[in-house]
């Protein structure tokens, strides 16, 4: 009896052994994840995207007058002052068919006014000799000499004479505006389009931006001639898709980035353009955009007008909230979950997420500052299973 049992005893032991390293050979492999953990911290909700610099208030110097714009001594970069002679534009010679025009046109107008000149001598000669007959009329008429409508005629006469040498007056002046117009347009002809030449001013302190023409040539009134800053004012433009638009406001802090130096730079929102545009993006596609406009905190002297940045516009910030990475969170029939360890697995846990940015997300309570999460955790990841890190 007793041997029977040692012969029950033996085959029992080798099949719990057996079953204790079947267990152990077909348990799952632990999977090596990257963890995180939930802390409190601060949160700081941005809006970026690309932007440049500007000149603040540019002056655009226009040609105020047709003719040939001097070459410029002037080069983009150049410190100008108020006042001081940016360009120089003389008048066109003209051919000889349109200055033999222009001429006859002059000696015609002089003429007219050397006629209309003696007209006026004459009117106001016979004005004066029409007063001096009202005059004697009026003396004899209160002697009784001649009747009170013949002193009436002459008082006509003198008031007839008056009115034609007031005629005579403004027409002289016409004339004589025509003579200097005709002389004025001769001016361009000859020898004097080597002489009159206009100088152009500048109407601010401030550095040339922009020279549009610098060698010599006839140009249009209104031709664009140089862009001028004033005094140097920068103002930064950064264009926003028109839903990240309205969430900026006047006085929002910008952070300036991807400027070329090291440090990030400061800047603040002055106003947000009221009219959005459509502008094409790399891939094709309509976006409609809204400029921001923003001024800077301190500006580096060796950043100058249209540079490129990158601006991160700041609409939100958080203090002392619990922050989860946002490489945690996952979503999953309309809800937020992560993968907390616990005991060396992983545990599904769904939660409750407020505003987030790129790199962490408010938690709402669930999870407590401490907690371990799993980074990007991929389709390997189930409830339970064993994670090493």
């Amino acid at each position: 009896m007793q041997m029977t049992r040692k012969s029950w005893l033996l085959p029992g032991l080798f099949l719990i052994l057996l079953v204790v390293v079947l267990g152990i050979l077909l348990r799952p492999d632990s999977i090596a994840v990257e963890v995180g953990i939930v802390e409190n911290g601060n949160l700081r909700i941005t809006v970026d995207d690309q932007g440049r610099t500007r000149a603040r208030d540019p002056f655009v110097v226009a040609a105020p007058i047709y003719g040939r714009l001097l070459r410029s001594e002037l080069r983009e970069g150049d410190v100008v002052t108020t006042g001081q002679v940016i360009a120089q534009i003389a008048l066109p010679q003209e051919d000889t068919r349109t200055q033999a025009v222009l001429e006859a046109n002059l000696m015609a107008a002089q003429a007219r006014y050397e006629m209309v000149s003696a007209e006026l001598m004459e009117a106001e000669a016979a004005y004066e000799r029409a007063l001096r007959e009202e005059d004697r009329r009026q003396l004899l008429a209160e002697d009784g000499l001649i009747s009170r409508e013949e002193r009436e005629n002459y008082r006509q006469l003198s008031i007839a004479a008056e009115v034609r040498v007031m005629s005579l007056s403004a027409s002289i002046e016409a004339v004589s505006a025509e003579v200097e117009s005709a002389r004025t347009q001769l001016l361009g002809t000859g020898s004097d389009a080597q002489d009159y030449v206009q100088n152009i001013l500048s109407p601010a302190d401030g550095t040339v931006f922009r020279l549009f023409e610098r060698n010599e040539r006839v140009v249009a009134a209104g031709t664009p001639l140089l862009s001028i800053s004033d005094q140097d004012e920068l103002e930064i433009v950064i264009d926003l898709l028109t839903q990240d638009a309205v969430r900026v406001q006047s006085g929002d802090r910008v952070l300036i980035s991807g400027w070329g130096g090291e440090t990030v730079l400061e800047a603040e929102v002055s106003y947000v353009e009221p009219e959005a545009f459509t502008k094409i993006s790399a891939l094709g596609v309509e976006e409609q955009r809204v400029n921001v406009i923003a001024d800077f905190i301190e500006r580096p002297q060796n950043l100058g007008g249209e540079y490129r940045i990158e601006a991160s516009i700041v609409v939100e910030e958080l203090e002392n909230v619990s922050l989860i990475p946002t490489s945690a969170i996952f979503q999953r029939d309309n809800a937020w979950y992560t993968y907390v360890v616990e005991q060396g697995e992983a545990q599904l846990r769904q939660v409750e997420i407020g505003m987030r940015n790129q790199n962490f997300a408010q938690v709402l309570g669930l999870l407590e500052p401490g907690t371990q999460v799993i980074l990007f955790p991929s389709d390997l990841i189930n409830q339970g299973i064993s994670v090493i890190f």
